[in-house]
């Protein structure tokens, strides 16, 4: 349950960076700032962070990671999660087939990525800051 938890968590914080980048991006860069998205681009957006969220499960295939597995586990992600937007993105044609076209994509992906990786880093830094610290509090109370 708690897998499902997590992954249901990964694909809310997915999409809503994906949405609020888009928002950030129409806002500064179109001279209206109007922002319209299709029932396709909202859908495309959403089976992106469907598939980040599954995806998300590689990170719990094994309990206790080396190094080298954790960075292999994340290189993993990212291509899945990357060949994802890829293939929603040109299917959707939220880019063109041309080189500045797709640089842009894989900038604004990548910015994501690291937004979405820190703070599940920062939020599970956090927990288990709690946890030793109600885990010192509970030692203190049984030492007297």
């Amino acid at each position: 349950m708690k897998l499902f938890s997590v992954m249901l968590n990964i694909c809310a914080r997915v999409v809503t960076f994906i949405l609020l980048f888009i928002a950030i991006l129409r806002k500064f860069f179109t001279p209206d700032g109007t922002l319209l998205l299709s029932l396709h681009d909202i859908w495309g957006i959403l089976f992106i962070g469907l598939v980040s969220g599954v995806a998300f499960g590689l990170f719990y295939l094994k309990k206790n990671m080396s190094g080298r597995e954790a960075l292999l586990t994340h290189c993993a992600y990212f291509l899945i999660v990357n060949a994802t937007l890829s293939f929603t993105g040109f299917h959707l044609g939220w880019f063109k087939k041309e080189l500045p076209s797709i640089a842009l994509m894989e900038a604004m992906f990548t910015v994501i990525y690291i937004l979405v990786t820190l703070l599940v880093y920062l939020l599970d830094f956090n927990e288990a800051k709690k946890i030793n610290e109600k885990l010192q509090v509970r030692k203190q109370r049984q030492g007297k």
